[in-house]
């Protein structure tokens, strides 16, 4: 079973479809925060003031779930996937005892390098020390695909659930804040807060003279 598992994650069948469906994900939330912005602005049908409304809120949108599943639905995922699959993976002869999956990510940005450019390089703090020696002296260091597998694991379950379920929900409770700073929706809040404050101030004088 564990080796069935490993030979899914070093796949490179199964590393090129996850980096795709990331790949895919970010092209078609740039396209719709683009392209669906432009096609209600050429919406005759539509008057200019609900089309300007329209096209900001989408394009807004799409950036916020883009913005959320690349800067937290990722980072979130990878980091107990990584560990979930180490301790499941633990014996596997070819898999190095990163404590954590920035040290990996170190060690294969350093890996990926050209040999010279290793030298006295500032990554190789994030890097366990036994595997310093393989890197300041061999022009292709072992990359250690079972572990690359495993992150991008982390970003396809991310994609499944964190992009439908996080994203989305995040980005809803926030553009309506952001539609009314951009002056798309009335700021009523703002004004109870002012009402709200009035009342409490004529209490309080109340409260004093009493």
């Amino acid at each position: 079973m564990i080796g069935q598992i490993t030979n899914i994650l070093t796949n490179p069948t199964f590393v090129r479809f996850a980096q795709n469906t990331r790949a895919t994900v970010t092209t078609e939330s740039l396209f719709k925060a683009t392209g669906r912005p432009f096609f209600i602005m050429h919406d005759k049908s539509i008057d200019d003031k609900t089309k300007k409304y329209t096209a900001t809120k989408e394009a807004v949108y799409q950036m916020l779930c883009l913005g959320i599943y690349l800067g937290i639905v990722g980072p979130v995922f990878k980091k107990p996937i990584f560990k979930a699959a180490q301790k499941i993976l633990k014996n596997e002869k070819d898999l190095p005892k990163f404590k954590n999956v920035g040290e990996y990510e170190s060690y294969r940005k350093l890996a990926l390098m050209p040999l010279k450019n290793r030298q006295n390089h500032a990554l190789l703090e994030k890097v366990p020390t036994n595997l310093h020696k393989d890197l300041l002296t061999l022009e292709h260091p072992n990359l250690y695909k079972t572990e690359k597998g495993v992150i991008e694991l982390s970003y396809l379950v991310g994609t499944i659930l964190g992009l439908a379920l996080f994203a989305s929900e995040l980005s809803n409770l926030v553009i309506h804040p952001i539609m009314k700073t951009l002056g798309f929706e009335p700021k009523k809040a703002k004004k109870d807060n002012v009402q709200t404050q009035n009342e409490t101030q004529n209490t309080n004088k109340i409260n004093a003279k009493a």
